[in-house]
């Protein structure tokens, strides 16, 4: 009789621990926020920054940065000015300055392929890609650089709004749909399996 007790009560614990996993598990995240796209960005253009101080060596000369991008990059090249700011450069804005640069960004994009579910319960993903190309000249030097730098990483879907600047369309890009078949099976499951834990848990107390 003590035996059979026994099974009863830990078939109902397993019940019950069954019936929480399911229900806690999907709430369950290993994700934190994600850098926003701009800010993702703002690291790219600092190290064409690094690249270019590391090909300018009269650091003491006023820097004049003939900029030739598309207007929708200009937060880009305040960057880049803010870069070399904080390098000690000085800015100037005599077209006849000595030392100059020419900088011009041929394409800054954001990139999202389609979402995955993270397991059976997980939450919905997505790989993001940002690519920043383009490329520099020093004419004093006659040296010129092409720079093209990309950066990946996998982001929750729901935060695909949130790491977006509305202000600047780059940082924008159409969002994939949610994965169809998991999306459509999980509520399903989850019913199912909630329902056979209670049932086991009634079946197990009536005996």
């Amino acid at each position: 009789m003590k035996t059979k007790l026994n099974n009863t009560a830990g078939l109902r614990n397993f019940s019950f621990r069954l019936f929480l996993f399911l229900t806690i598990s999907g709430f369950i995240s290993t994700f934190g926020q994600s850098k926003s796209n701009l800010e993702i960005f703002f690291a790219q253009i600092d190290s064409v920054g690094m690249q270019v101080r590391q090909n300018i060596q009269d650091e003491d000369l006023p820097l004049k940065i003939n900029f030739l991008s598309s207007p929708e990059y200009s937060i880009l090249e305040n960057r880049l000015t803010s870069f070399f700011v904080k390098n000690n450069f000085k800015i100037s804005r005599e077209e006849s300055s000595q030392l100059s640069i020419n900088f011009t960004i041929t394409e800054a994009v954001v990139k999202y392929n389609d979402s995955f579910r993270d397991g059976l319960f997980g939450d919905i993903l997505v790989e993001r890609e940002i690519n920043l190309n383009g490329n520099f000249l020093i004419p004093y030097k006659s040296f010129s650089k092409d720079f093209a730098f990309s950066y990946t990483d996998t982001i929750k879907y729901d935060q695909l709004n949130e790491i977006e600047n509305r202000a600047y369309p780059f940082t924008q890009n159409n969002h994939p749909s949610e994965p169809f078949f998991s999306s459509l099976i999980e509520p399903v499951i989850a019913i199912g399996a909630a329902a056979t834990a209670v049932i086991l848990f009634f079946t197990i107390r009536s005996k």
